[in-house]
C-alpha cells in the first residue's frame, strides 16, 4: 500500500532564489490528494538545503546526491525508489505554475485513469521573459492531441521522423507518471532527453501518453552562447539514432537556417511586438546569438569519422569539441546559467 496518493520531486542545486517561486506556487495549490515532497539536491554550497529544511510542507525528505553523481535520468530514479506515493510528479526548481489549479490540473488525467503519463505546458512570460520566444512558441500545445498511443511497431515504421519526435513529446520540468510502471519501464540512462525516451517506451510497450493542456507553468532561461552549443549538439546526438532526424547536414544548411530565423524574429521584434525600442535591439541580439550557437550545436551533433575523410578542417575541429562536449556531459551535467 502507498502511503500518499502522489510524491513530489524537485531537484535542486544552488537553488536558492530560484526554487522559491516554485515553493510559494505550490504552498498556494488547490489539490486535495495526499503528497509528500522529495527534494533531490545536488551537493548545493548557497544556501538552497536550509531554505528547504524551512518551508512550510508538513511531508517533505531532503536526500544529497553527491558531486559527480547527479544525472537527470538516475536521479530521478533513485527519488522514485524513495517516494511512497501511488503516483510521481517531477518538477524542476525553475519552474513557475500558474494558478493555483495546476497540481490538479496536471494529475487530473491519471486520477482519471485515463493515461500513466501526462506533462504540464511550458509558457514564456513575455513581461519578464523573451518576448519574441513567447509570440512565436506559447501556442505551441494546440497542435497537440491530449493523449497518444499506444503505437504498434508496424505502425511506428511507418511514420516518418518528424512525427515520431511530435509523439514522443514530454517534459520532465512538470510531469506526473504512474511510479510502478516508472519503476518497471524506467527512464533510459542518457544525459539529455530522458523524458522523451521514455514516452518513446511507453507507446511502443502498449501505453498512452498525455499532455495536460491546462497545466500550464512558466519556464524560460536566459541561456550562454557556450550552453546553447553543447545543448543543442547532445540534443542533435541522441536525435538521430532514436528518431533519425536531422535538423541541420550541411555548413551551407546552418547558415541559410541561422539567416532565415534571425530574419524572421527581428522582423517580428520590430513590427509584431509592442515593446520599447532598446528592448526590440536587445532581444533580436539575443535571438541572434542562440540561433547561432542553436544551429551550430545542431551541425556538431551530425558529424561523425565520415565527415572528416579528406581535407576538412572545420569538421575536424567541431569533431573534436563535439567528442569532447558528449564525454563532459556523460561525466557531468551541463550547468545553465541561473538568469531569467
Amino acid at each position: 500500500m502507498n502511503k500518499y496518493e502522489f510524491s513530489i520531486i524537485i531537484l535542486t542545486k544552488n537553488s536558492l532564489g530560484i526554487v522559491n517561486r516554485l515553493v510559494d506556487a505550490l504552498l498556494s495549490q488547490d489539490f486535495k490528494h495526499s503528497y509528500e515532497f522529495i527534494f533531490m539536491d545536488n551537493s548545493s554550497t548557497d544556501e538552497t538545503v536550509k531554505y528547504l529544511e524551512s518551508t512550510l510542507f508538513k511531508n517533505k525528505r531532503i536526500f544529497n546526491v553527491p558531486e559527480g553523481e547527479f544525472s537527470h535520468s538516475g536521479t530521478r530514479m533513485k527519488a522514485a525508489t524513495l517516494a511512497l506515493g501511488k503516483f510521481v510528479i517531477f518538477l524542476t526548481d525553475d519552474v513557475i505554475p500558474i494558478g493555483t489549479s495546476f497540481l490538479k490540473d496536471l494529475t487530473k488525467p491519471l486520477i482519471e485513469e485515463k493515461v500513466p503519463a501526462t506533462y504540464g505546458v511550458f509558457q514564456i512570460n513575455d513581461k519578464e521573459c523573451d518576448p519574441i520566444d513567447a509570440y512565436l512558441h506559447n501556442e505551441w500545445y494546440t497542435g497537440f492531441e491530449d493523449s497518444i498511443g499506444p503505437i504498434s511497431e508496424f505502425c511506428w515504421k511507418l511514420f516518418p521522423s518528424e512525427l515520431h519526435r511530435k509523439f514522443c513529446n514530454f517534459d520532465n520540468c512538470s510531469s506526473s507518471i504512474n511510479r510502478e510502471l516508472l519503476l518497471e519501464l524506467k527512464f533510459p540512462d542518457v544525459p539529455y532527453g530522458e523524458d522523451m525516451l521514455f514516452a518513446k517506451k511507453l507507446l511502443k510497450n502498449g501505453h498512452k501518453v498525455g499532455l495536460s493542456k491546462d497545466a500550464k507553468f512558466f519556464h524560460w532561461h536566459k541561456v550562454s552562447f557556450n550552453y546553447m552549443v553543447k545543448r543543442m549538439c547532445i540534443d542533435q546526438h541522441l536525435s538521430i539514432p532514436e528518431f533519425n532526424i536531422y535538423y541541420v547536414r550541411r555548413k551551407v544548411g546552418v547558415i541559410k537556417a541561422v539567416t532565415k530565423r534571425i530574419l524572421h524574429r527581428t522582423y517580428i521584434a520590430f513590427f509584431k511586438l509592442n515593446i520599447p525600442i532598446k528592448d526590440k535591439f536587445y532581444w533580436s541580439f539575443y535571438n541572434a546569438k542562440t540561433l547561432t550557437a542553436d544551429f551550430i550545436g545542431k551541425y556538431m551533433g551530425v558529424l561523425d569519422e565520415n565527415s572528416i575523410k579528406g581535407f576538412s578542417p572545420i569538421n575536424t575541429r567541431l569533431l573534436k569539441r563535439k567528442n569532447e562536449i558528449i564525454d563532459e556531459i556523460s561525466k557531468k551535467s551541463i550547468i545553465r546559467d541561473k538568469t531569467t
